[in-house]
């Protein structure tokens, strides 16, 4: 078959200036739905796996070395009179619709999670490999080929012209995959919907590639742009009481014995009850860092780093608060399904990242609470730093309390667990650890057990370099009150 041949077969009756415009839509559709889909693969195995670097790297190798392998499939492709391009092309995108399908589905995403547990996968690498294996490697690697398979429809007397448009073109849609569906589409009208919308740009490719419009590929591509649609369809979603899926949470409401309960991204994160109970470690905060100064005249300045549901102080209605969260949804969140009332005018909400608001303020505190660790999956990596702490202790007032919660071993049997305490001491000596309810638990060895362990701090300048006692130098007889 000739080339001309092949390029009038795919664009029939429709003139030169069209048939660009055409092929170079369908580059700039694919670029779109494979970025679009690896962000939105990775925010949904959020809840699931985390959003550590080590998670991500693998989604994002997931998609990268696939694709690798879809040009260079695509280049290979010998097209028969039966099978020719076109039909390739079809073929490879309703193959990939049907492995998205379920691979961006919130709903099949949690079962995979929890029938993986059952046979035994426990580990969140292991999880987010088997899914990236099942749901993202098929459909990429076949998308890619669209590149080289699209190729053959130019001329090919100006191949470098012909091969800079085509990438210049790709990389349109992958910028337009990487910004416009996350900025865009995620932040104002939902992850759910953003994956709908892929689901009917794919079903458009095949609309757009096939000659006539109501044939048996267009109908089902159709049928499966609609199942998208039904899998990520509020009523699907109802089944996980999912109130909110964002760019930067899944929100859901846990409503139990007159206890409202704030879940993030499947770990929860604020209580408030019919009694005003709260979350035992929110109370302990409180008792450590604001009851001495209900009431304080002049007000104190308090910075709360990880919102949540607006819990921590929320009957003080003398001091001053600043909370800082990166997501703007969890203020009326909280307000309309967990407070009973509206934050008061000494409330003041902040939706930025926290080392954002950090650089961009000289304003020091009487109290900060740092909880934005909700479990060993939801842990913000550069929250965690020296860096961080430091950061933090800039903003202490002289005698400002700091309270931090973290989730890990009561008795220090990870290396997490030992890194982060070395890592909060380095920052800030002679601080004070508690675990919840203090069950240090010296005497159970399982790796696996986790609590609410948290750092308190009273800032001093005078404190000086830490030193210690040895028997060649030991002043301790002079230091001792």
């Amino acid at each position: 078959m000739s080339h001309t041949t092949k390029k009038n077969s795919l664009t029939t009756g429709i003139d030169k200036t069209s048939t660009m415009f055409f092929l170079f839509a369908v580059i700039i559709l694919e670029g779109y739905v494979v970025l679009s889909s690896e962000l939105l693969a990775i925010r949904q195995s959020i809840p699931y796996t985390g959003s550590g670097t080590e998670t991500v790297s693998i989604i994002i190798a997931a998609v990268l070395m696939p694709l690798a392998f879809g040009y260079h499939a695509g280049g290979r492709f010998k097209p028969t009179p039966r099978f020719g391009i076109r039909k390739k092309l079809i073929f490879n995108i309703l193959l990939a619709m049907l492995f998205l399908l379920p691979g961006l589905s919130y709903m099949v995403i949690h079962d995979l999670y929890f029938m993986s547990l059952k046979v035994g996968i426990t580990h969140r690498l292991a999880h987010v490999t088997l899914y990236s294996l099942l749901f993202l490697v098929t459909p990429v690697y076949l998308l890619g080929q669209t590149i080289p398979l699209i190729s053959n429809y130019f001329g090919r007397e100006k191949l470098a012209k012909v091969t800079g448009k085509i990438l210049f073109f790709s990389t349109i849609g992958s910028f337009l995959g990487a910004v416009f569906s996350t900025l865009v589409l995620m932040a104002h009208i939902g992850v759910d919907k953003t994956i709908t919308i892929n689901f009917f740009i794919l079903a458009g490719l095949v609309i757009i590639l096939s000659k006539r419009k109501f044939s048996g590929p267009v109908l089902i591509a159709c049928a499966l742009a609609l199942g998208g649609v039904a899998l990520n369809s509020d009523r699907a979603l109802d089944r996980f009481n999912i109130l909110e899926s964002n760019l930067y949470n899944t929100i859901s409401i846990l409503n139990q014995n007159g206890k409202r309960h704030l879940i993030l991204n499947n770990s929860p994160s604020s209580m408030y009850s019919d009694t005003g109970q709260k979350y035992a470690y929110i109370e302990l905060a409180e008792e450590l860092a604001l009851d001495d100064i209900r009431g304080a005249n002049p007000p104190k300045d308090i910075l709360v780093i990880g919102a949540g549901a607006f819990t921590f102080g929320f009957e003080d209605d003398t001091n001053n608060y600043d909370f800082v969260d990166i997501d703007k949804a969890l203020k009326k969140v909280a307000e309309d399904h967990i407070l009973p009332a509206n934050l008061g005018e000494n409330k003041t909400f902040h939706p930025m990242p926290a080392r954002a608001f950090l650089s961009q303020t000289n304003k020091t505190y009487d109290v900060i609470l740092l909880d934005t660790y909700f479990g060993k999956l939801t842990l913000p990596e550069h929250l965690i730093t020296r860096d961080f702490f430091m950061e933090i202790k800039q903003h202490l007032n002289e005698d400002a309390v700091l309270v931090t919660n973290f989730v890990a071993s009561p008795n220090f049997l990870d290396q997490f667990s030992r890194t982060l305490d070395s890592t909060v001491r380095s920052a800030f000596p002679y601080v004070s650890r508690h675990v919840l309810r203090n069950k240090y638990e010296p005497w159970n060895t399982n790796k696996q057990l986790i609590r609410n362990v948290m750092y308190v701090y009273r800032h001093d300048s005078d404190y000086g370099d830490p030193a210690i006692y040895t028997d060649n130098k030991n002043r301790a007889f002079l230091d001792k009150p």
